[in-house]
């Protein structure tokens, strides 16, 4: 990972070249980023070329006009990527330690009924990707004590998670796994879900699926890590 500082204003741009970059998944123009922004396209791309000459931007060119002639463009890194996720929760590791163990504390005194009400009600409208991974993960280890005995027949979890596997697989192992777990035993006396419950339930899956995808892999690593100093 880039160790380079950044200031609050590149960090600005920066965030505006990932979040245009991942509405097109094309190559973003400074005039693009200036028209976001509000500001002058000399301004743009005087910043974008400094997060450029930092490691955060890769370059390319787009031919226009006569011959010779060609349009610059830029693309996040894939360390751009996670700065950007880090900086809009939380930038060290030891301060997100923090917070999900904050987040467990509230979700472990709840039924399963009301924990899985109370993640639902909490990343139902999140649009930070980060975020919705961290509710659903601290949901599933408070899971996995619930489902303990039946984890341990499956699958030696501690060991998957000291593997050198790629950490999304890992990730969406952990929480298929478990809310499979979950599933199978919806009606027993332990867990009694009603279908609204479990079409919450359904909906945090789907929706964990789908921002796995947007969180880097890297940054998918550093969770794991976490995870596995906890489970």
């Amino acid at each position: 990972m880039i160790s380079a500082k950044i200031t609050r204003r590149q960090l600005q741009f920066l965030e505006a070249v990932v979040k245009l970059y991942k509405e097109t998944g094309l190559p973003v123009s400074y005039k693009d980023i200036a028209s976001r922004l509000g500001v002058s396209r000399w301004t743009s791309y005087d910043i974008l070329q400094e997060l450029y000459k930092k490691g955060f931007l890769s370059v390319k060119y787009r031919p226009v006009g006569g011959p010779g002639r060609s349009e610059i463009l830029y693309e996040p890194t894939e360390d751009a990527i996670e700065r950007v996720e880090s900086a809009n929760l939380f930038a060290p590791i030891t301060t997100m330690g923090k917070w999900f163990v904050e987040i467990q504390k509230k979700i472990e005194k709840l039924s399963v009924d009301s924990a899985i009400n109370f993640v639902y009600d909490h990343i139902k409208n999140e649009q930070n990707s980060l975020i919705v991974l961290l509710y659903t993960l601290a949901l599933t280890i408070i899971l996995t004590k619930v489902f303990n005995v039946e984890l341990r027949e499956m699958v030696n979890l501690k060991a998957i998670f000291n593997s050198n596997t790629y950490a999304p697989a890992v990730l969406m192992f952990f929480v298929e796994s478990i809310y499979g777990i979950l599933e199978k035993n919806k009606d027993s006396e332990k867990i009694k879900l009603d279908l609204s419950e479990f079409n919450k339930l359904e909906e945090i899956v789907r929706k964990f699926r789908d921002s796995s995808s947007q969180v880097s892999p890297s940054f998918q690593d550093r969770i794991l890590k976490l995870l596995s100093a906890l489970i």
